[in-house]
């Protein structure tokens, strides 16, 4: 991230940026050196559920007031009768599926490994109101992502478990709402505005690359919008915000070393989760580590289509959710040696 700034084709630009960096780092390093035990991780998850909560209702609330449609954020000739996307207190339905997919895992853990039958019908509820605001936010993206972390977590969680999860979700598809199951038979539709309009910013972001392979353009999306509009390399109608893919954007900003460093990260991440839990004994601590892990999953599916950094906020949950599932690591292990 230093680099990208040093390098960066508007180094001030990226400094401001660099801030928000710092404050994501900052935030994982206290919050896996504070985690000691279980019920820690437990508080953690359950302050997760809050932000699901609150958020879920006011976008419920939002829904039953009535949700003006835009038509940038959806083909209206392709989505016909589609009501408009909620987008609670997060100022874009995309960006508050993404909260949700990095949360509602957490969660479904809290209601797998809660022992009393209060706490366990809340996070129901919880649980619930979550998925149903994850529908009406019409993310496909997303959709797609907390598909796959729910398939993760079972995995993780118990794999015999997968034949019957199998089942249940083609079981589930004849329930599906019409206009959710309508916008999910768009997300490979050439004729959709919204799917079509990607390809040229992924042009523009692989022309960033060829031009600047080792260092990017720099930290951010200010010194990325500046460098391709300096070099004119995105033509579309539509401004140019980013590049609608995680990976594509952390490499235009970061540099291929950046771009190295966040999957790597990820991809040790998960996998030293997967390990772990796999020799771990069922416990709570276990189960919120199998959420965590399948949370950045979803993420990383979900950032084939989206950026999930645009906004600071989801940048600190991501992060949030990347040490949580460091705590439950260590977690695990210290009760594994303890056993």
């Amino acid at each position: 991230m230093f680099l990208a700034v040093l390098f960066s084709y508007e180094p001030s630009a990226s400094f401001r940026f660099l801030l928000y960096h710092i404050s994501a780092a900052l935030c994982v390093l206290v919050t896996v050196s504070a985690v000691r035990g279980t019920e820690d991780l437990k508080r953690l998850a359950a302050g997760g559920g809050v932000c699901v909560l609150v958020s879920s209702l006011y976008g419920v609330y939002q829904r039953i007031q009535g949700v003006e449609v835009n038509e940038s954020y959806v083909d209206l000739e392709v989505n016909a009768g589609m009501p408009g996307r909620v987008e609670s207190y997060f100022d874009n339905p995309n960006t508050f599926a993404e909260v949700l997919i990095l949360l509602l895992p957490l969660v479904l853990a809290l209601i797998l490994c809660s022992k009393r039958g209060i706490s366990r019908v809340t996070a129901c509820g919880v649980f619930a109101v979550g998925v149903l605001a994850l529908g009406m936010t019409y993310s496909r993206a997303s959709w797609v992502g907390m598909a796959c972390a729910m398939v993760v977590l079972v995995f993780l969680w118990k794999p015999k478990l997968i034949p019957a999860f199998a089942v249940l979700c083609v079981v589930m598809v004849p329930f599906l709402p019409d206009t959710i199951w309508h916008r999910v038979l768009t997300i490979f539709n050439p004729a959709d505005t919204s799917t079509a309009s990607r390809i040229p910013l992924y042009q523009a972001a692989l022309e960033v690359i060829r031009t600047s392979p080792v260092s990017g353009a720099g930290l951010g999306t200010a010194a990325v919008q500046d460098y391709i509009s300096d070099f004119n390399l995105y033509h579309a109608e539509a401004p140019f915000v980013h590049a609608h893919n995680f990976y594509l954007q952390v490499w235009i900003e970061a540099g291929l070393l950046g771009f190295l460093g966040f999957v790597g990260s990820m991809l040790w991440n998960i996998k030293k989760a997967a390990r772990t839990v796999r020799h771990c004994a069922p416990s709570a601590a276990r189960t919120i580590t199998c959420a965590g892990a399948a949370a950045l999953c979803g993420a990383m599916v979900c950032g084939l289509a989206d950026y999930l950094w645009n906004y600071p906020r989801v940048m600190c949950i991501f992060w949030f959710v990347f040490a949580l599932t460091i705590a439950g690591i260590k977690v695990c292990r210290r009760e594994t040696e303890a056993a």
